[in-house]
């Protein structure tokens, strides 16, 4: 790269002739230098100058290795990442055995009670700590006339009423469901259903008294609505609910399947 004579004006090439101006011998600065260095590396006077410049600047750019490719870096990077994966597996499986374990001894109906209860009984959904229990109580049975034009193949919608007594904060205390008199099972109709029995947005149903299970309504409990479709010609109605260990813990242990049996009509 030229540059010119900051003294006389001469235009020369300072990486040629040392940084010193050949007419009147000036120095060039140590600034200038280094820019004409850096200009210089792939450029040149001639074809082969700059053939030259170019492939010395690849040599260059080849032999800045990263510290990453050194291979004892790589040896102990490959370590941490098979020990990080072993422990992973590791808290993978024990965790495992853990869900499992907890699994099992909720399906273990062998170990579980069988409470019975009728209107009006009042259930304490917690079986070991009495500061932390919520007590429920199902307050009843009706049929939902004004929903049976709503309802097809021999069916017919019943709601069941219950209150809490309230908790620390509001949740989930136990499923639900409704054992019929021929020996089947039914859940508790969800919001998406709710919606098209009721004529109500999801915004209204959840901020109503219908629930898809048993639920506490915060420090002042509730009241709470489920409803169920069952065969028509039952009037007759078997719902049960869980009594756990703990309804704060996210690992609840059943201790107690309580069985509600409900007339329709009935109410205290």
């Amino acid at each position: 790269m030229k540059i010119n004579c900051t003294a006389c004006g001469k235009k020369y090439d300072p990486l040629k002739k040392n940084g010193i101006c050949p007419a009147c011998g000036m120095h060039v600065t140590e600034d200038q230098m280094a820019l004409c260095q850096q200009n210089d590396r792939v450029r040149g006077d001639s074809v082969s100058e700059v053939l030259r410049s170019y492939l010395n600047e690849r040599l260059r750019k080849q032999q800045t290795r990263s510290r990453l490719r050194d291979k004892k870096i790589q040896f102990i990077l490959c370590g941490l990442l098979a020990l990080a994966m072993v422990c992973v597996g590791l808290w993978g499986y024990f965790r495992y055995k853990d869900r499992l374990e907890y699994y099992r001894s909720q399906r273990g109906s062998e170990t579980v009670s069988t409470g019975r209860y009728s209107a009006g009984d009042t259930v304490a959904l917690s079986g070991r700590d009495a500061g932390n229990s919520v007590s429920v109580r199902i307050t009843g049975c009706k049929v939902r006339e004004d929903l049976a034009a709503k309802v097809e193949g021999g069916f017919k919608i019943i709601e069941v009423g219950y209150e809490d007594s309230g908790s620390e904060y509001s949740l989930k205390l136990s499923d639900a469901y409704v054992r019929t008199g021929s020996g089947g099972t039914a859940s508790v109709l969800d919001r998406f259903y709710l919606q098209r029995l009721l004529d109500m947005t999801e915004d209204e149903i959840r901020d109503s008294e219908y629930e898809q299970g048993i639920y506490s309504g915060g420090p002042e409990g509730g009241k709470h609505k489920m409803l169920f479709a069952v065969p028509a010609d039952e009037t007759e109605h078997v719902v049960y609910i869980y009594k756990v260990s703990d309804i704060y813990a996210d690992d609840k242990a059943i201790e107690e399947l309580c069985e509600f049996t409900l007339r329709e009509g009935e109410s205290s």
